[in-house]
């Protein structure tokens, strides 16, 4: 068996008890092998917790207009549940002499949303990381996720989706937020 993180062995010990503890057949085929697979897919979707795997690669520019991504995929876990939460986020950003690579742009925010994390608060820190990092005029995030967790337990509803948004810089000032949000719903 391939070992994915340092801890894997430790994960794999606590998944198994925690399925044996509610009774979970452990003879069973399809069970064989449960603890190591929910071990590897933690591991893998809790990536950000470590240094990202790419670089955020800049380029200088004197493009002073609006960079838009529209409808990144993300999937994160809820802090309360570890259930997964899924949806896309709109990103944008006003370079200030220098952009980014635009894969990046996908890259950061799916790196920054694979942790535990409530869905305001990654809001609010996938723009604040950009910002340090990047130090653009401006950026502005619009996130929609439906919540694993509200779907399969307490009022169990899965379709109505949650929508968070944070800006800084000059997204605080009224054009440019309209505009974003003019090109995100086009």
């Amino acid at each position: 068996m391939k070992i994915y993180c340092p801890n894997e062995r430790t994960i794999i010990e606590a998944i198994d008890s925690i399925l044996h503890s509610m009774n979970v057949p452990q003879d069973h085929p399809e069970f064989k092998r449960t603890p190591e697979r929910v071990a590897k897919a933690w591991t893998e979707m809790m990536r950000g917790y470590k240094e990202p795997d790419f670089e955020l690669t800049t380029f200088p520019t004197t493009y002073k207009g609006m960079v838009v991504r529209k409808n990144i995929p993300i999937i994160s876990l809820c802090s309360h549940h570890i259930i997964p939460y899924s949806g896309t986020v709109d990103f944008g950003y006003i370079p200030n002499g220098k952009k980014l690579g635009i894969s990046k742009i996908i890259r950061f925010v799916q790196w920054k949303c694979a942790v535990m994390s409530s869905q305001e608060e990654l809001t609010q820190e996938i723009c604040e990381e950009f910002h340090k990092l990047v130090k653009p005029k401006g950026v502005m995030l619009v996130m929609t996720a439906l919540h694993g967790c509200e779907a399969c337990r307490g009022v169990k509803v899965g379709n109505v989706p949650t929508i968070t948004s944070w800006f800084m810089g000059v997204f605080r000032e009224k054009e440019p937020r309209d505009e974003f949000m003019f090109l995100i719903q086009k």
